[in-house]
């Protein structure tokens, strides 16, 4: 088996995010998806459409344990794959600039679905 690269405990979940490209744009456009799974340094997800490797996009979505609050997170793209026939893509990007308490709130999650791994 191979050595782990990531830097982050992650977990496999199913939370529903809000994804948009043009993030520099007042009008944003975005659509949704599921997220396969999420760290504190970033998030795997499927796309309905490729995006460039070193793009940069933005992602929308609300943690259970606080269900209130919006997260808004920029993360830069470091692989896309195409998953089918060009209609559907692997998206894993890194997360870009996070606050402290942004990490704070990943962090809590990702280590609560380690100890609750059937949810």
């Amino acid at each position: 088996m191979g050595e782990e690269k990531r830097k982050a405990l992650r977990v496999k979940t199913s939370l529903f995010v809000q994804y948009c490209f043009d993030v520099n744009s007042a009008q944003k456009s975005w659509d949704i998806t599921s997220v396969k799974n999420l760290s504190e340094t970033g998030v795997c997800l499927q796309t309905g459409k490729p995006f460039e490797v070193g793009s940069v996009i933005a992602l929308r979505f609300k943690i259970p344990s606080r269900p209130f609050e919006k997260i808004e997170i920029n993360a830069r793209v470091v692989c896309c794959q195409d998953i089918g026939q060009g209609t559907t893509s692997m998206i894993r990007a890194e997360f870009k600039d996070l606050s402290d308490d942004i990490k704070g709130v990943l962090r809590e999650y990702v280590l609560w679905m380690v100890k609750n791994p059937s949810l």
